[in-house]
């Protein structure tokens, strides 16, 4: 069952406080902080004039609407409304009575139908329409994300962020070798005076995780610190060591650096980016060289291992419906010498 709706929250208080300030036993990271604010998403029912995920977007009416050309005519992959069939049967069999062996309550046919939309490869809907519309995946206010100010073009106060509903598409920056192509547009809200009411829909998605579920979002705004290997050696080397002190010290129990006190997990804008499923790949600007910045990061999940330190709080755990990768994270990265110059995705 679908959860109601709830405005933004002014900068909520949601996540645990960190089990130590790192700053303590490393002064010198202090200078290497940065803010960033997690998004909290939570299904709902946004409007156009506010900030979301997987909401309407704000949408002039005499702009054309952007497309993938890669991917159009006879394109096979599943219905949207079938998607959302198969996310409403699940929430509604999760509110039923519990089975004496504490499974979910299915009949044989529901069983069927959700094994068949899980089952890897299923694609049962072809597209015959021309060039597939671009999916609505975020919009974000910098009146409600204090974080997105840093990376904003003058004159403008509003980001939408659209994505190809498909996997594989030739390298032009705007996607990574692992995972879809995606469009980010800057506007000036006010200048929106006729906004589109339909907003156009891909006939089929390759995958039922790429079509995410509209979500109001609760932004809060915490501190990043840089993923270990950005670091100098030897202050790196030094957390290394203060780790593993800490490990013989405390067990299980231990506070680790990469998990609980540098990088947010989830949906946020701003921070630093992890690499822990690769070695660091630092990413440069296409057009000028200048190293560039993370603006957005879209995760499969809002707490990370291995003790869920981040887990938010006052929150029910809701789902935006998406999954990157191996449960992982896609990352827009921006030039900050110039915010014209094309974005670059990265999957981790």
């Amino acid at each position: 069952m679908r959860r109601p709706a709830r405005t933004v929250d002014a900068m909520a208080h949601l996540t645990p406080y960190r089990p130590l300030d790192i700053t303590v036993p490393f002064p010198e990271l202090a200078s290497w902080a940065r803010t960033a604010t997690r998004l909290h998403p939570q299904p709902g029912a946004p409007a156009a004039g506010e900030s979301s995920v997987g909401g309407p977007l704000l949408w002039p009416a005499g702009e054309a609407w952007p497309v993938c050309e890669e991917h159009g005519p006879g394109q096979r992959g599943i219905a949207p409304e079938r998607v959302r069939r198969h996310r409403r049967l699940l929430d509604e069999v999760r509110t039923r009575p519990r089975a004496a062996d504490g499974g979910y309550g299915y009949t044989a046919a529901e069983r069927a139908e959700i094994d068949e939309l899980t089952r890897t490869g299923h694609q049962p809907d072809r597209h015959d329409g021309g060039p597939l519309p671009l999916l609505a995946l975020a919009q974000l206010y910098v009146r409600d994300v204090p974080d997105l100010a840093l990376f904003a073009p003058p004159g403008t106060g509003l980001l939408q962020v659209l994505w190809c509903p498909f996997y594989e598409h030739r390298y032009d920056g705007t996607s990574s070798h692992f995972g879809p192509s995606t469009r980010l547009v800057w506007r000036r809200a006010g200048d929106v005076a006729d906004p589109l009411r339909v907003q156009p829909e891909p006939g089929v998605v390759e995958r039922t995780y790429y079509l995410p579920e509209p979500c109001v979002v609760h932004p809060e705004q915490v501190t990043d610190y840089p993923y270990l290997d950005y670091l100098p050696t030897g202050l790196g080397a030094r957390i290394d060591a203060w780790e593993d002190e800490l490990v013989a010290r405390m067990g299980d129990l231990a506070p680790g650096y990469q998990y609980d006190l540098s990088l947010a997990p989830g949906w946020k804008v701003g921070g630093w980016d992890s690499w822990h499923k690769t070695d660091l790949v630092r990413v440069f600007c296409d057009a000028c060289g200048t190293e560039m910045r993370v603006l957005l990061t879209i995760d499969s999940y809002e707490s990370c291992e291995p003790n869920g330190s981040w887990e938010p709080y006052t929150l029910p755990k809701g789902t935006t419906g998406i999954q990157v990768g191996r449960d992982g994270e896609y990352r827009a990265f921006v030039c900050p010498a110039d915010p014209a110059h094309p974005h670059r995705m990265s999957m981790q």
